[in-house]
């Protein structure tokens, strides 16, 4: 059976077991980071020396990075193009998202809004991390070809984009105003799979004083 090592209230965490129960595999998910510890042990560091979730173990093999294991899956159980460049012209967004989503909206507006005192706030780092997500998810809105991003099904964009949405639209801070952007989201919100494994509250992580 395929396993998961990571917490679901990983941002990481979330799209990884979203996808494996949107392309319907078994799993078994195991609650490492954060409050629960078990990523300093040596047998899992064995797996990921940087002690970060989520690890995929899958047919005696190990794969770190949530992104290596959202395209690994999907082209092993999904419905990835087989032609390079087709697959590329995917990829290139979920690889973009880590950089231009990812980076501005968690280690930034969600660490200072959920883990930093008001008055420890870094208001020139929240308005650069407004500004590259309003253009981000300008970007994002142009590329929804459909009730997804990749059209009538779900593909690996939607996934790794797709599963930062919830932190996107939960947390108070300046976005574009982008309809298609928000309904986009509303229809993710309607699946099962993501109401279970990426709408989790995250407000008990909240430090005192935030």
């Amino acid at each position: 059976m395929i396993k998961v090592h990571g917490r679901l209230t990983s941002a990481n965490v979330q799209p990884v077991v979203w996808c494996l129960e949107e392309l319907g595999l078994s799993y078994e998910r195991l609650d490492v980071g954060g409050p629960f510890g078990g990523n300093d042990t040596a047998e899992f560091l064995s797996m990921n020396p940087l002690g970060l979730v989520p690890v995929l173990e899958d047919g005696g093999e190990t794969l770190s990075e949530a992104m290596t294991i959202l395209r690994y899956l999907i082209r092993k159980y999904g419905d990835h193009p087989t032609d390079p460049m087709a697959a590329a012209q995917i990829e290139r967004w979920a690889d973009m998202s880590r950089q231009h989503i990812y980076v501005p909206l968690i280690p930034t507006i969600f660490i200072q809004f959920v883990r930093t005192t008001v008055e420890d706030r870094n208001s020139a780092a929240i308005a650069a991390a407004e500004a590259a997500l309003k253009q981000a998810m300008t970007i994002v809105e142009q590329l929804i070809k459909g009730p997804y991003i990749g059209g009538d099904a779900l593909n690996l964009a939607d996934f790794q984009i797709g599963g930062l949405l919830y932190r996107y639209y939960e947390l108070e801070f300046d976005r574009a105003d982008l309809p298609g952007l928000k309904a986009y989201y509303d229809r993710l919100c309607e699946r099962p799979a993501y109401q279970k494994n990426v709408m989790i509250d995250f407000w008990p992580m909240k430090v005192p004083g935030a």
